[in-house]
């Protein structure tokens, strides 16, 4: 997995607990106390199994909780980190359509085809000309983060004032072949995408 996620995850512990918590997660999760996380860099997904599970325990939170604290905090430094993804849409539904690219977008740094497929393969996002306020994301991977997707999507829809309602359809935790999300929004501003033929 790209580190972009494990290192946001650990400038979020720093931000609660400070030095002393990061070092917790990591002695508990095997690591040398120099460990860093890069942002372009793969790293394996069961190092980063280890790592949350450290986390949740340190920070005594269900996976659910996590999800929400997490999204949170990833969007605001995203929006700081990564302003042209805003800049770029109009609306949440604009960011959503382009937010599959904006994730391989990490895959162009990454040597190894076998991981670059791993990070593009993980969201194909279906629209719907007849029904253009509605999107289905489709989303394959062993680390089982649809919560996180869910909850960063809500954060979404607040930073553009939109409105919708999100429902999971299918999920691999629960045996499916892959997470189907469908968005159906309620309220959306005036979007690039949702118009289009």
């Amino acid at each position: 997995m790209v580190g972009l996620i494990q290192k946001l995850f650990m400038d979020m512990v720093w931000s609660i607990g400070g030095d002393e918590a990061v070092n917790k997660i990591k002695q508990a999760a095997n690591l040398p106390l120099d460990h860093t996380y890069q942002i372009c860099d793969v790293y394996p997904d069961d190092e980063w199994q280890r790592v949350l599970a450290a986390g949740l325990e340190l920070l005594n939170i269900t996976p659910e909780q996590a999800d929400e604290v997490y999204a949170d905090y990833f969007l605001n430094d995203a929006i700081k980190r990564f302003p042209t993804w805003f800049a770029m849409a109009k609306t949440s539904y604009d960011f959503l359509v382009i937010q599959p690219t904006i994730h391989n977008c990490f895959a162009t740094s990454v040597i190894e085809q076998k991981d670059r497929n791993a990070i593009n393969d993980k969201f194909v996002v279906d629209k719907f000309p007849e029904t253009p306020n509605k999107l289905v994301t489709h989303y394959r991977s062993q680390n089982h983060h649809c919560g996180l997707y869910k909850s960063l999507a809500k954060c979404v829809l607040k930073h553009y004032k939109d409105e919708a309602h999100i429902e999971e359809k299918q999920c691999l935790k629960l045996g499916g072949t892959e997470c189907e999300i469908h968005i159906q929004w309620s309220k959306l501003g005036e979007s690039s995408y949702a118009t289009e033929k």
